[in-house]
């Protein structure tokens, strides 16, 4: 029996989502893809997938590689360092195959279904888009130091802090106002 896993979808941006499935890269870690399986379920409410997808133990240790390399490249680029050309190969050579394809049925009904490599393909293309595009000047890690989450800034003054309010936004403002109670009673 699988306990469910509460994935977050916060960051603007899928390949920005995914590189999230380990919210913490330090002694901390929380890796919220420990198993193939819930590499399939993280697809599903994602919104990439209407059917679970078949998820091999190769595909597995492919999609948390091509994890942590989006998430070097974007830190890279967040430092105006260049990528490791490992990561570019590696996201490039994804980023090459068959993407995941909605398709139409005669009945007018859409469906959006396919393989990991075509989800790992749709993930590299998805950074691809956002290197390339003006959206990667909004790109910013949480404020909250434990949590490396990235995320696409929208908001209208860029001045958004965190992954999420319902996640460390609301952490953040609660401790903030702890403080000043604590403060104040002094």
């Amino acid at each position: 029996m699988w306990l469910p896993v509460m994935f977050v979808y916060v960051s603007g941006r899928r390949c920005l989502d995914f590189a999230g499935t380990l919210k913490h890269r330090d002694s901390t870690r929380e890796d919220l893809l420990t198993h193939p399986r819930l590499l399939s379920d993280w697809a599903v409410r994602a919104g990439l997938s209407d059917a679970a997808i078949d998820v091999a133990d190769d595909d597995f240790a492919a999609a948390i590689a091509l994890r942590e390399a989006i998430y070097r490249t974007v830190v890279a680029r967040l430092g105006q360092r260049r990528p490791k050309p490992a990561d570019v190969q590696l996201i490039n050579g994804h980023a090459a195959q068959p993407q995941l394809t909605p398709r139409l049925h005669r009945t007018g009904a859409l469906t959006r279904e396919g393989t990991a490599s075509q989800l790992l393909a749709s993930l590299a293309a998805d950074l691809l888009d956002l290197l390339a595009g003006a959206d990667i000047e909004n790109v910013k890690r949480c404020a909250d130091p434990p949590c490396t989450r990235l995320y696409l800034d929208s908001s209208r003054a860029k001045n958004r802090h965190w992954c999420g309010m319902g996640t460390c936004g609301n952490r953040a403002k609660v401790q903030a106002f702890r403080a000043r109670q604590r403060a104040n009673a002094t």
